[in-house]
């Protein structure tokens, strides 16, 4: 007697006929356990099911944790250290597309659009700290305060997307 299984069309994986969530990725499988053509399942794949809160706040306290140590601790101990300048400007790219990055890989399921949510929530403190860190003589405009909030944002997005493309690639060959 042959066991049925329904194929997570998040990630592939093959799970028991009685299975509410993926086992591999925690998506919902009870909706989708009517039969799609293979184009059909390509394109539910890649698409995000739900929008879960928890990894939005989560994202937004790592990119402030984070932002924290490099805007406000690095100059402290490293004193050639400018946050307002070039390197400042280096490491928060890479803090915001690792942050989105690890929230992509860590969370279970498609969750790419939490992790820029975020960065959206996390932008407006750190605009206002380097407002405030930002020396006399020397004032950008609020353009330009956007403008890199927004830069920021899209590199999370990016960093989240990758994050999960490596989510669904590992947990989805591991476990079929």
């Amino acid at each position: 007697m042959a066991v049925h299984q329904i194929t997570c069309p998040m990630c592939g994986f093959k799970n028991p006929a009685d299975a509410g969530r993926c086992r591999s990725c925690g998506a919902k499988v009870e909706e989708y356990s009517a039969t799609y053509t293979k184009e059909e399942e390509d394109a539910k794949r890649y698409q995000q099911e739900s929008f879960e809160w928890k990894w939005a706040f989560s994202s937004c306290g790592v990119y402030l944790a984070v932002q924290g140590l490099v805007l406000g601790i690095l100059p402290l101990v490293i004193t050639r250290f400018d946050p307002i300048g070039f390197g400042g400007l280096a490491l928060s790219i890479l803090v915001w597309f690792v942050g989105g990055a690890i929230v992509g890989l860590i969370s279970p399921g498609k969750t790419f659009v939490e992790p820029a949510v975020g960065a959206i929530l996390a932008v407006i403190p750190t605009v206002a700290f380097l407002a405030m860190i930002t020396p006399s003589g020397f004032q950008p405009s609020l353009l330009t305060y956007i403008v890199g909030g927004v830069a920021g944002v899209m590199v999370a997005l990016l960093g989240a997307f990758l994050g999960e493309r490596v989510q669904m690639m590992t947990r989805g060959n591991a476990k079929r």
